[in-house]
């Protein structure tokens, strides 16, 4: 689950992900940035190895109680 300060209830906004990609720095190697596209533009995120090993145990049991996708041909 997730770890860290949380947002108090309050709306915010949501925009599809449309693209994501995990950016490596050879000097500082314990963390990874994570970086997440949008139609709204780009946001960078830092991780280190425990919250990206938690995000993708979250990620993958959520994706389990969601409706298979249908593979378009």
């Amino acid at each position: 689950m997730a770890r860290g300060p949380t947002t108090s209830e309050q709306e915010l906004p949501a925009y599809p992900i449309r693209a994501y990609q995990l950016i490596p720095d050879p000097n500082w190697p314990t963390v990874v940035a994570l970086a997440i596209e949008t139609d709204q533009g780009h946001s960078l995120f830092l991780a280190t190895r425990e919250i990206l090993e938690d995000l993708g145990k979250d990620l993958l049991e959520r994706a389990a109680k969601m409706p298979a996708r249908r593979d378009q041909a």
